[in-house]
């Protein structure tokens, strides 16, 4: 049993302490409680709040507290103690206090892939309404200890800001740390007034992800940019020409003559920033290493059939049209094949085979 005292105060009162609950718990019938300026005294029995105490220096008696006379009737086997009862000090000063987060949280709009969250930050806040703190609050407390109170905030206030950024994206936070901040505070702040809590601030210091999950982010926002696409092919076609290169054997040889024309013809679709691509694409032969223009079915060189021609495709072979030769000064030119009759003036020499049909010309 607690020592029986007729003077209650807060004892060794420090700056960061919320919270102090009276080693005393008999009640001479004068008592003197006397509460700190910034704080109130709460009077517990058998888990109830029996009333509060504003702060100065009270004498406590049934008479001059009217609420104390329903004590003093519960109280009336006790010959010496009418008052047995908790006293409870609860500050109502402003508090600092720090938060920290590890979660997951949608990277950016049209991106929603879940990333890794970690975040860390300050807050202030005050006790509010004493009956809502002590119902919805230290009601479910073991103890009455500063030390809980902070367990209880830390895990509280983690909780509601989690919950919060969860809703949001990465990308939006990082961009404005203060809007972020202030948005956050001010969606979580009925959650703490429903406890008799009032948040004065909150802040955020620190946005983090991994560094796997930033880059990431980093890739998206380079390649979902203006122009982005395009850089992404380039990039992946420069990565298969190194590897093309360090290869041995016709197989990646044909692989990257099948590839890159394509991959080509797809960045000359679309053209960069306005600026038409003139240069028709060129096409190794395979065979005999000679270049040629993108499509082609027979090398104008060796006369061998390109890649990208099946085996056993037929290929279409028309007569000799008429006036298919040009005079030159050192022989013959022709504008069009003597045998299949397709056009071949646009190429800067007569090919010793050709293009289309693989027959030798000259």
């Amino acid at each position: 049993m607690a020592e029986k005292t007729n003077v209650v105060f807060w004892e060794s009162q420090g700056p960061d302490d919320i919270i102090f609950r009276s080693p005393h718990d008999d009640l001479r019938t004068i008592t003197s409680v006397t509460v700190p300026e910034h704080a109130v005294a709460l009077f517990i029995r058998d888990g109830q709040l029996m009333g509060v105490l504003d702060p100065g220096r009270h004498v406590v008696t049934s008479a001059n507290i009217p609420w104390l006379t329903k004590l003093y009737n519960l109280a009336l086997g006790f010959k010496e103690t009418p008052f047995k009862v908790w006293i409870v000090f609860v500050s109502l000063k402003m508090f600092n206090g720090k938060w920290g987060i590890r979660s997951m949280i949608k990277a950016a709009q049209e991106y929603e892939v879940p990333i890794v969250l970690m975040g860390n930050g300050d807050f202030q806040f005050r006790i509010s309404d004493i009956a809502v703190f002590y119902t919805q609050v230290l009601g479910g407390l073991n103890t009455y200890t500063t030390g809980d109170i902070n367990s209880f905030m830390k895990g509280f206030i983690n909780e509601q800001i989690i919950q919060q950024l969860n809703s949001q994206y990465y990308m939006d936070i990082m961009e404005n740390l203060e809007k972020a901040s202030t948005n956050t505070k001010i969606l979580i702040e009925p959650y703490f007034s429903q406890r008799g809590i009032e948040l004065l601030s909150l802040k955020i210091n620190e946005i983090l992800t991994t560094d796997e999950d930033r880059q990431k982010v980093f890739n998206y926002l380079q390649f979902s940019s203006k122009n982005g696409e395009a850089f992404k092919r380039y990039e992946v076609m420069e990565r298969m020409a190194d590897a093309i290169g360090d290869s041995t054997g016709g197989a990646a040889m044909g692989a990257g003559m099948l590839l890159f024309p394509q991959m080509y013809q797809q960045l000359q679709q679309q053209p960069v920033q306005g600026v038409q691509q003139q240069q028709t694409t060129k096409v190794m032969c395979p065979t005999c290493g000679g270049l040629n223009d993108y499509p082609y079915k027979y090398c104008v060189n060796c006369g061998q059939p390109s890649p990208m021609v099946a085996p056993g495709q037929p290929v279409e072979v028309r007569s000799s049209p008429a006036n298919t030769v040009a005079a030159t000064g050192n022989g013959k030119r022709f504008k069009n094949c003597p045998y299949c009759g397709e056009d071949i003036s646009s190429l800067p020499k007569t090919p010793k085979f050709c293009p289309y049909c693989s027959e030798q010309i000259n």
